[in-house]
Formats: C-alpha cells, structure tokens, sequence
C-alpha cells in the first residue's frame, strides 16, 4: 500500500478520483518557433481514475478466562497480528488490480510466451529483471527510480544469480533514504522489496502436476493508486463494554476497518515479470 500514489480527492465522497497526465511526445518542428509569432497551444490531456473504496476490516473475541490463562498479555500480541493480516488483505486488494488490467505488460521467464509454457527452470535473474527495467525506461523516463516487490521465494533465485556485489548496503542507504518495510537492497537503479503476500498464480496443466508461477512486479512512479476514505482505525472494546449484552465482563474484542481503494493509472508505468521458483514454500495459515 505504501507504495502507491495518493489520489487528489478522497475525503467526503464515497469514490476517490486520481489524475492521469498521458506523456508528453512533441517533435522538433512541433517546439520549434518563429519570432513574434505565438504557437498553437501543446495541450496536454489530462484524465481522472475514479473507484469506490471497499469496506475491509475484521476483528477478534477474548474471553477473561483466555486472559488469565496465558503468560503474557495476549491483547497487544493479537492486536499486532490483526494489524499484519490487514496489510496481507490491502496487499491481496492491490494484486487483484494489478492482476486482472490486461493493459499491464507482462514478460515471462525463459522462452515461454504464457504462464502455462513456464518450465521448472523458468526462474527469475538478473537479466529478466533488466529486462523489466530496460522496457519502462523505453517509456521516455530513463532517470527514474524503480521498484520491485518479489515473493521470498523468487528473490532467493534472484539473490543465487547475481553478485551481490552490485548490491548497496542497507546501512549505507539508509544514510540518506528511508528504509521501509521489506525493503532488501538496492540493485543497479532498481529498491528491491520481498513479501510474502505476492499470491502465485495456481497453473493447472493439460498434462503433469498443477505448478505455481510468481509475478514480481516493477514499476516507477505513478504507476498504481492506493488510498483509503479514512486511515486504517482500530479498534478495542474492554470487558464489560458490551453492558447488559455481557453482565459479568467476560468478553473482550479487538478489530480494524478500512475503506480502500486501488487503481491501475499508467500500465506503461509497470511491468509483470512472471517465473517459477525452485524453491515453494507457502505462507502456513494456522498451527495447530
């Protein structure tokens, strides 16, 4: 989510809008001037992206009992994992959008030419990310900064096939950069970021074992939208704030709410590099 652009209104309406300049391409003769004569006007088209915000939020139930039970103080230890489930929900919000805008351009590893082509030697390296790299700069921004989310599992085959290095060190970067969450280095131009919420697509082939195949998405600035009609609230109902509903104070909730919303605003802004990995390890759900 932080790593969208915010949209210019999105408070006291139940949408939110953004605004899309389309790149400027004017030629030599189209700048070119005459003196003391006023050119025509190089307009720009300027265009708005506009979604409704859905609702997301969840919440758990403690009972005094459970409370008593434990060693530690379970609240802030429950509230900490609601706060992470909700950037998995919001992260799985902005995959789905990125995901289904068949404008987005997408490069596959290897020689396939769709996802079901991918081979089990299909893996992402250095090249494919360059390869990424190499197209958004084609899109006339050749100074920009990039970024790249990958799945754990394709940034350990990434981390195999490049020197680190050409790595930065992340305690030199951070002497004049922020460090955000997940980020891992910086590679050439490129802030390499891992999570664990990249969904993989499930292939099902005509023929042998389903297979999973990992998009690592790389985009500059302006390329998506994330907002929410209010910040992420959370909330927590003590024992007894139930009343008469819980007489002997024995319940206790903990919860989070948000509107969000998401929007791809340039597809020339992003590119989908999709590859297997040799390694598949999923996120466990629940331990028993």
């Amino acid at each position: 989510m932080k790593l969208g652009e915010a949209p210019i209104s999105q408070r006291g309406y139940d949408s939110v809008t953004w605004a899309r300049l389309n790149p400027m391409k004017l030629t030599i003769a189209q700048a070119t001037l005459t003196e003391g004569v006023t050119p025509d006007s190089s307009d720009n088209v300027v265009g708005t992206i506009t979604v409704e915000p859905v609702l997301l939020g969840a919440y758990t139930r403690f009972t005094d009992k459970l409370t008593m039970e434990t060693l530690f103080d379970v609240i802030p230890a429950q509230g900490r994992e609601l706060y992470n489930n909700a950037k998995r929900i919001i992260d799985e919000q902005i995959q789905s959008v990125l995901e289904n805008d068949d404008s987005v351009p997408v490069i596959y590893a290897g020689t396939a030419e769709a996802r079901d082509e991918l081979t089990a030697s299909d893996t992402i390296d250095l090249d494919l990310l360059l390869q990424g790299t190499t197209f958004l700069a084609s899109q006339g921004q050749t100074s920009e900064h990039y970024k790249a989310v990958f799945h754990p599992n394709t940034f350990l085959n990434f981390a195999q096939s490049s020197s680190t290095n050409t790595w930065l060190n992340k305690t030199i970067y951070e002497n004049f950069k922020g460090i955000e969450d997940g980020y891992v280095t910086t590679i050439l131009n490129v802030d390499i970021y891992q999570s664990a919420n990249v969904k993989p697509f499930v292939v099902d082939p005509s023929e042998g074992d389903d297979f999973n195949v990992y998009p690592t998405y790389v985009f500059r600035k302006g390329a998506y939208g994330t907002t929410t009609l209010k910040d992420l609230q959370t909330y927590f109902k003590p024992y007894g704030s139930g009343g008469t509903e819980d007489p002997l104070d024995q319940r206790a909730t903990i919860g989070w709410k948000a509107y969000f919303g998401c929007a791809v605003l340039n597809p020339f802004f992003l590119v989908r590099i999709e590859s297997r990995a040799t390694t598949d390890y999923q996120w466990q759900v629940a331990i028993s």
